[in-house]
């Protein structure tokens, strides 16, 4: 059993992994909340895992547990706010613990915020998703997916056994989901080269000082190796305690995750089943990786040449480019806004296109330092059991253009994909790119 070290200030106090660490539960409950009443959360799937076996141990450590509340196991679970709203007057007044990954923890996480509750404790069943530990909850609120904010678990717990027992695609989809880090941390250099996103030291630390050691043994992880699946969670962990520490998303979540959330919010399929978030963030890491290295193969007199030649983007130009991609959706008006939000007058982006010619070797380096290649990004996903091509996910040519393209527009958070845009290459490098991951 070991804890994983939690920097002080954060909302969490308490992080227990390891094998057995399951038992410690109603011990946890107690020194946290004292006697209060407790009510258990889980679906189908995670009550037979844990779910019943917690509901046990509290009930035999003397504490005041209600009736528990289990969602059906199928069909999968989805993030919607609807669930949240059922939630609410149910959690009020105890103590929730949900039991389950991503979907049970964040509805729990949002519910509990929104009911009042102290606080609520999560046993985790899978190194599925780096959102056990963060700050806020990805739901799909009327059709738009958004990180709603609502107060992280006071209290984590993953047993190495219960890990070992989930389904290999979730543990694949976890691996996928912590590799991302690499490319979004790539994201970070940019933004904070271009002064949009100064990098915060500990949240960086935190995030990225131990990344490639979690990120190591991919064959473990297809072997079920226990130090291979704790040292998956403790990544994930710990990049949502970057979150907590940020309240925000940036140390964890970058071009590669918004591409996931254009294929969440069309329904992307394959089989009559949604792919998991991590499977639509390891696509995602292929296209920012493909471009990262694309963009960066630039010499800084090409990017200046580059640069002197850009055309400055109207409002009236930025929203027929919305149009074109975005006229019939649900979220047009939202990405309406952020554009233009994101869109530079005349005289800053001559300022922008003067900052990258300036900037471009630091970027490049510290980049390309920071990256895989493509190939060996493919490599690790592969050996875990990720798809590595947008098809395996259910998604074509045209509908994984898509996704890029108006990716690029849906969040006001400075990518490589923002960087090509303002340099009037990006649609051009999306068209050389998108074959080398297909």
């Amino acid at each position: 059993m070991s804890k994983i070290e939690i920097p002080a200030g954060l909302q969490s106090k308490l992080c227990e992994l390891g094998e057995g660490v399951i038992f410690e539960v109603p011990a946890i409950v107690k020194k946290l909340w004292g006697n209060r009443k407790v009510i258990v959360v889980a679906d189908g799937n995670t009550w037979q895992v844990a779910g019943n076996q917690v509901q046990e141990l509290l009930k035999q450590a003397g504490l005041p547990v209600q009736e528990p509340v289990i969602f059906p196991g199928k069909p999968v679970l989805e993030p919607d706010y609807q669930y949240v709203q059922q939630l609410i007057p149910i959690l009020q007044g105890n103590v929730p613990v949900a039991v389950g990954s991503g979907v049970i923890n964040d509805l729990v996480k949002c519910a509990a915020t929104e009911a009042g509750c102290d606080g609520y404790l999560v046993v985790g069943t899978a190194c599925s998703v780096d959102g056990y530990t963060s700050y806020g909850a990805a739901l799909q609120v009327e059709g738009f997916k958004k990180t709603v904010p609502c107060a992280a678990p006071l209290a984590i717990v993953a047993d190495a056994k219960v890990l070992s027992t989930a389904p290999a695609k979730m543990t694949a989809s976890g691996y996928a989901d912590l590799m991302a880090k690499i490319v979004s941390g790539g994201d970070w250099y940019i933004a904070d080269a271009l002064g949009e996103a100064p990098i915060h030291s500990t949240a960086w630390q935190m995030t990225q000082i131990k990344l490639r050691q979690w990120l190591g043994d991919p064959e473990g992880i297809a072997a079920v190796k226990s130090s291979a699946l704790t040292g998956l969670f403790e990544g994930l962990a710990a990049t949502g305690f970057a979150m907590q520490l940020m309240h925000d998303s940036r140390p964890a979540s970058g071009a590669e995750h918004l591409i996931s959330h254009i294929m969440e919010m069309d329904g992307v399929m394959v089989n009559g089943e949604h792919p998991s978030h991590g499977f639509k963030v390891g696509i995602g890491t292929l296209i920012s990786c493909a471009m990262m290295h694309h963009i960066f193969s630039l010499t800084k007199e090409e990017v200046a040449k580059i640069c002197a030649n850009a055309s400055f983007v109207t409002p009236e130009q930025r929203k027929a480019e919305i149009d074109q991609y975005l006229k019939d959706s649900s979220i047009y008006e939202h990405v309406n806004q952020i554009c233009m939000q994101k869109l530079l007058d005349q005289k800053k982006f001559q300022k922008r296109m003067q900052d990258i010619v300036a900037h471009w070797d630091e970027m490049k380096q510290r980049v390309l330092n920071q990256i895989f290649t493509l190939e060996e990004t493919r490599r690790r996903l592969k050996v875990v059991g990720c798809p590595t091509k947008p098809s395996e996910i259910g998604a074509d040519h045209a509908e994984i253009r898509r996704a890029v393209i108006c990716s690029q527009m849906i969040r006001n958070r400075y990518t490589v994909f923002d960087l090509a845009y303002e340099m009037g290459i990006f649609e051009q490098a999306v068209d050389q790119i998108l074959p080398l991951v297909e």
